[in-house]
């Protein structure tokens, strides 16, 4: 396939100079846009180079909305040279045929995620002339080689210089990525103009995901993986080895959980959940308390806070193995202390004001969308069911452990006092199997200890009630809602265990 024109109009204008040479060397003609055609210009006078409204013999109008959308653009990119009946009409209108697009999009990305730009700005900087020929040239890729992205330029000169043709592997690879990139494109712009959306999401939805990197593995070695940019918030490496998949994914529970406090809280979470949760006004006493309450998993864990890691709190951490640490910021003698350790990863997280509505998960058939669980309780939602309240103090610890109970996988249960988790039952079949979980981890670490108890479901059975008697629960929070509601409680009244509904669910699968 011989290349005897190209069409270049690039916002992006990095690595074109690669270009350059193979036109001038095999005397391409390249149509090109006004800001492009100059910056060609610039790099040399010895192109071949055609403004397009002067090839369209059409000038550009509405403020340079209406300039590549032309017949004789479309034609020369859509034609099928084996097509008997295409070669006669390009012939009958004098059109020529285009064999090169290098054609990259406005930015709408950054300039709509800008809060600061204006809706009409945003709207300014959609492409339309770009995508269109993008596509139009993708869909013709026996026939136009399509160069999407800057990073394609080395591929297309070392293939066309080694074979002296691009091969039809390549191109068809090409024009994927080209409407791959389309697809994103537009998958932006409809979530900006949503944004407001209080839906899920309509009949069809698009997501935006853009691809940060290749990871070393996904769960397991023989696993590959990758991560894509989905959210606002903003994750910045300051030391450590690459992220691995369950990395991200466990630092991502540990953070959702630390910033549903405002008081100073650390959460250390491993495989993607809760292990040790504290809250304290002094950093370094709620780190050593949520260590407390399950050293043996926290060991390779990952630790969050949500306050500046401070230098004391620093020291502590640095004494047991760690996976990570992640906070809003380090001061510099923490950040240099922990930095020592090659291998601990330290992640700056800023969090946004401005966060995604809904929870995506998969299954090998299905993508699954929800709004995310955003409900917070307050004292104001609680519900006293039995004779006997709990204190003020009780309280303030149901409520904390009901926030836990939130990010623990179901069936949960956390047993927690003083504002710290003392036991932890995770993802049992049956909720009496976490609770007695929950019970046999506090026995562990904590002496003649009575904490009050949350699930993130009812109680189906009295059953509990029985094994909290016999362990020292002094309160429990629960949603309510059970069959059994009236003889739970009832049993709560007879062991004189004060029982609080919030009538919210917090499932986690």
């Amino acid at each position: 396939m011989t290349i005897k024109r190209a069409l270049v109009s690039v916002y992006d204008k990095s690595k074109i100079n690669i270009l350059i040479d193979y036109f001038i060397k095999n005397k391409v003609e390249v149509l090109s846009t006004g800001g492009t055609a100059k910056y060609l210009k610039s790099l040399s006078s010895k192109i071949n180079l055609v403004e397009i409204s002067k090839y369209t013999k059409f000038t550009e109008i509405l403020n340079g909305r209406v300039k590549t959308l032309h017949p004789k653009i479309h034609s020369g990119l859509l034609a099928d040279k084996k097509n008997k009946k295409h070669l006669e009409e390009m012939e009958v209108s004098k059109f020529n045929f285009i064999d090169l697009v290098v054609v990259n999009l406005y930015p709408f990305e950054k300039i709509s995620s800008n809060s600061r730009n204006s809706d009409e700005k945003c709207i300014e900087n959609i492409d339309i002339g770009g995508p269109t020929m993008i596509r139009a040239a993708a869909k013709n890729y026996k026939n136009v080689i399509t160069l999407s992205n800057p990073d394609q330029y080395d591929v297309f000169v070392n293939e066309i210089r080694d074979n002296g043709f691009i091969s039809k592997d390549t191109r068809k690879k090409l024009a994927g990525l080209a409407f791959e990139n389309t697809a994103y494109y537009e998958s932006l712009i409809s979530s900006w103009f949503n944004k407001d959306n209080t839906a899920i999401c309509e009949t069809n939805s698009s997501i935006p995901l853009k691809k940060i990197k290749d990871l070393r593995y996904g769960e397991n070695p023989h696993q590959s993986g990758a991560y894509y940019k989905y959210g606002n918030n903003k994750l910045s490496q300051i030391n450590g080895k690459s992220l691995s998949f369950n990395n991200i994914y466990d630092l991502e529970s540990a953070v959702e959980l630390s910033y549903e406090f405002e008081k100073n809280s650390c959460v250390i979470v491993k495989h993607g959940n809760p292990c040790g949760v504290a809250l304290d006004n002094i950093q370094h006493k709620a780190y050593k308390k949520a260590l407390t309450c399950d050293k043996t998993s926290a060991f390779g864990g990952v630790v969050a806070f949500n306050q500046e890691v401070n230098e004391k709190t620093a020291t502590q951490i640095a004494k047991i193995f760690t996976e990570i640490v992640i906070a809003p910021d380090f001061s510099t003698k923490a950040k240099d202390l922990l930095s020592k350790k090659k291998n601990l990863i330290l992640i700056k997280y800023k969090k946004t004001k401005k966060q995604k509505k809904f929870h995506i998960k998969s299954t090998p058939n299905f993508i699954l969308v929800q709004e995310k669980d955003r409900k917070i309780i307050s004292k104001s939602d609680l519900h006293f069911q039995t004779t006997k309240n709990p204190s003020k103090n009780d309280i303030d610890d149901m409520i904390f452990a009901f926030t836990v109970a939130k990010h623990v996988n179901s069936n949960a249960i956390v047993l927690a006092s003083n504002l710290s988790t003392l036991g932890i039952g995770v993802g049992q079949t049956s909720r009496i199997d976490s609770t007695i979980l929950a019970i046999s981890k506090m026995k562990k670490n904590f002496k003649n200890s009575k904490p009050v108890l949350a699930s993130d479901g009812f109680f189906p059975f009295p059953d509990i009630i029985k094994l909290c008697s016999a362990n020292n629960i002094k309160g429990i929070i629960q949603p309510g809602g059970s069959l059994n509601d009236r003889i739970v409680i009832e049993s709560a009244n007879e062991k004189e265990i004060p029982i609080v509904f919030t009538n919210i669910r917090h499932f986690r699968h």
